[in-house]
């Protein structure tokens, strides 16, 4: 059985340098409107098992549309069409086309909270973590951000993992670094680092197994006074310990990844 984890991006921009006065703002909202972006990451990491172990890579490269409405004054739907999908690694290239043109749709408080989310019906097993990446595609921020803001969310949900239902917990840390111009824009930078566990039992490949990871994330994000998401950057850390049960084996995979995206006029 091979295991692999390929997280969708999140992004680095070339920025001017710090504005000459400070952004303040109240009420920062997410706005309706169309945006479309070019997300990338890169993956490497290894696989031991008892029958040894293998090193991996690959490359993510998609294009999305989002467009934002605004139904009622507590809620923002984001619906997301993949224009692009590719994905090479060191196992070959998988066939994504059937994902091209598939609508993904979010519903979240108007700072990005995610409420909860649907994904177009599908038998590809890569479904699960797109849609996973595309629910918490826009960052979620504090409405009066400021340069200097600190604050800290605790997340505890179920994610979708190699066909398996696990419990997880995501502790975040965040804080305003100060404002910077995107393309030409006036942003926030905001940083984000976080760290996640979790864990569950199911089947893969038809045999029962037990899952436990850990990882960790380093990033930031900018994000315009208008409420509009302008991309970021992300490092991600993963390790995973996955049991087969009936065995007694273990497989114990580590994984890092580079993600950048970038907003597209």
């Amino acid at each position: 059985m091979t295991v692999r984890s390929f997280a969708l991006p999140a992004a680095l921009l070339l920025v001017a340098p710090l504005a000459a006065a400070p952004l303040r703002a109240q009420g920062v909202e997410y706005s309706a409107g169309t945006m479309h972006y070019r997300l990338s990451s890169h993956t490497k990491g290894s696989q031991t098992s008892p029958m040894g172990s293998q090193d991996f890579q690959g490359d993510l490269k998609q294009q999305l549309t989002v467009n934002l409405t605004r139904p009622s004054k507590d809620t923002v739907v984001a619906t997301v069409t993949v224009d692009s999908l590719s994905l090479e690694s060191s196992q070959g290239k998988p066939d994504m086309s059937e994902l091209v043109g598939a609508k993904f749709v979010a519903y979240l408080s108007p700072t990005g909270k995610l409420y909860s989310s649907k994904a177009p019906e599908s038998t590809n097993p890569m479904l699960a973590q797109v849609t996973e990446g595309v629910a918490r595609f826009l960052p979620s921020y504090r409405s009066n951000l400021r340069a200097g803001m600190t604050w800290a969310d605790t997340v505890s949900d179920k994610v979708n993992q190699s066909g398996m239902e696990l419990n997880r917990t995501v502790v975040s840390n965040y804080k305003v670094l100060g404002d910077t111009t995107v393309s030409g824009e006036k942003a926030f930078k905001v940083s984000r680092v976080s760290q996640a566990k979790a864990a569950g039992t199911g089947t893969t490949q038809g045999q029962p197994i037990s899952l436990e990871s850990a990882s960790n994330s380093d990033g930031v994000f900018f994000l315009s006074p208008k409420g509009v998401y302008l991309g970021g950057r992300q490092n991600d850390g993963i390790d995973v310990k996955i049991t087969i049960l009936a065995q007694g084996a273990e497989m114990n995979v580590k994984q890092s990844t580079t993600s950048t995206i970038e907003a597209v006029r």
